[in-house]
């Protein structure tokens, strides 16, 4: 089935960051409110405009604009570092999404897909005033991406309540602005909770909440509330059966539970920081659960454990079945990849795992993930020596898939952090032949050469041309 996100038009560039504030107390910021929803109710109700008359002002317009080039950030830094010539160039465009203010002083939630490739980002509230919007950071592993609007007077807010305790069958409203046609509230229902295995993010965690609720073109970012006027979920996508683009009752919301732990991270550090186990897992069959003694189907078997991972130093064995994280118990390979990243580095979780027919129990202290899904390790071969990139001593598997020189020598950078402050300096495939006047050729010369406290001065090589680049450790 096609699955569309409800955004008007995919543009083309990247906005830079504002800068992440650690001390910012985020949760005095926004307001929760977790009265029980009255379920009493049933054919009593004959309007819900008193419930939304709060929430309807904090959804906004998101419009982002491209100013003119198709270029991807890499092939733009390629040309201004090596003067190679990029493959295409089209003009300026412009998208159209929604937005959901959730503090007074102007943080807001929205989809990544709706401003990750702009280079001017707008947002235009009820009053029909226009604000310039600075974004924060995005998370590409969920989809979600912060925004920033000032002003002297405070904005419009809606409330949030935990997500984990809807129902289906609950009462829900799409608020946002489909296909530009203004400020809009669609009514549906809760159809399910914990839709995963979509394969709509790429390498990411999908979590979503299905509502039959009226979403299109236009709605990402937008709110998805209960019957009290309460942000449940962000708008993100719709399933069609591809004979139109437009909605037949299947959309998808990211549940704001998950979506406010990303802006926390976001607004605090200017990445997200997930924990990482280090196993490959896939899901049960009847003649698995038999082979292995599970009762039922639910549970992540693990098929490969990484070395030097936390599931090896804890134990974990190729074969095991993961069945419960912290007393919960886990119903599919996605459910423990969206368990484990809602942890953070360095936490302790308790697993429990069926092997050779007998339950076991281990604590594992996570590791860390990088928010574009890529493993930050801190092993000596590949490691993150400057904040968000990965670099690699060069091995002729590196060499083929990089397209590297037989004669290049140094690191690679084989990842960088979409959030990283060096991600308009360096790229992956670049090779850092030299620190500092210093030759490196592994993870351990390239931390020992660099200045940890002020500027560096790197060799880079990239097709066989090289330039030197001043890096500023921040």
């Amino acid at each position: 089935m096609p699955i569309l996100t409800c955004f008007s038009l995919a543009l083309l560039a990247v906005s830079p960051a504002l800068q992440a504030q650690d001390d910012v107390d985020v949760e005095g910021l926004v307001e929760f409110d977790d009265t029980s929803l009255d379920r009493s109710l049933n054919g009593g109700v004959v309007s819900y405009s008193e419930s939304l008359v709060d929430a309807r002002p904090a959804v906004v317009s998101v419009y982002a604009k491209s100013l003119g080039s198709s270029y991807s950030r890499e092939e733009l830094l390629m040309q201004q570092l090596f003067g190679i010539t990029p493959r295409r160039q089209q003009a300026p465009q412009f998208g159209l999404g929604s937005g959901v203010i959730v503090s007074e002083n102007g943080y807001i939630i929205t989809n990544n897909h709706v401003i990750s490739q702009a280079d001017e980002i707008k947002v235009q509230l009820d009053s029909q005033k226009i604000y310039d919007a600075e974004l924060v950071g995005t998370d590409p592993s969920t989809d979600i991406a912060v925004l920033k609007i000032e002003s002297e007077e405070s904005f419009p807010t809606i409330r949030l309540t935990d997500s984990d305790e809807i129902e289906i069958g609950d009462v829900v409203f799409a608020i946002g602005n489909p296909l530009g046609v203004g400020k809009t509230v669609t009514m549906g229902i809760v159809s399910a909770t914990k839709r995963q295995d979509m394969g709509v993010i790429s390498g990411g965690f999908e979590n979503f909440i299905q509502t039959d609720a009226p979403i299109n073109s236009g709605n990402s970012g937008g709110a998805l509330v209960d019957a009290m006027g309460r942000l449940i979920g962000i708008n993100t996508l719709i399933q069609t059966d591809g004979a139109s683009t437009g909605n037949i009752g299947i959309g998808f919301a990211v549940p704001v539970n998950l979506a406010y732990s990303v802006m926390t991270d976001l607004i605090q550090s200017g990445s997200v920081s997930r924990g990482f186990l280090g196993v490959g897992i896939e899901g049960l069959d009847e003649d698995k659960a038999e082979f292995f003694g599970i009762d039922g189907l639910k549970g992540a078997l693990v098929n490969q454990v990484n070395a030097g991972t936390p599931a090896a130093d804890a134990g974990i064995q190729s074969g095991d079945v993961i069945v419960e994280v912290d007393g919960v118990g886990i119903d599919s390979p996605n459910d423990l990849r969206v368990r484990i990243a809602a942890r953070k580095p360095g936490d302790e979780v308790q697993i429990v795992l069926i092997r050779d027919k007998e339950r076991k129990s281990l604590e594992v202290v996570l590791a860390e993930r990088g928010s574009d899904g890529r493993i930050i390790s801190h092993g000596s071969s590949s490691s993150s020596f400057l904040k968000g990139v990965t670099v690699e001593g060069i091995t002729e598997e590196l060499r083929e898939e990089h397209e590297l020189d037989e004669g290049a020598d140094g690191v690679v950078v084989t990842a960088i952090d979409a959030n990283s402050p060096y991600v308009r300096m360096l790229a992956p495939g670049m090779v850092i032949k030299k620190i500092n006047g210093k030759d490196v050729s592994t993870y351990e010369d390239a931390a020992e050469a660099l200045n940890p406290e002020g500027k560096n001065m790197f060799l880079i090589s990239y097709r066989g041309a090289n330039r030197w680049i001043g890096i500023e450790v921040e």
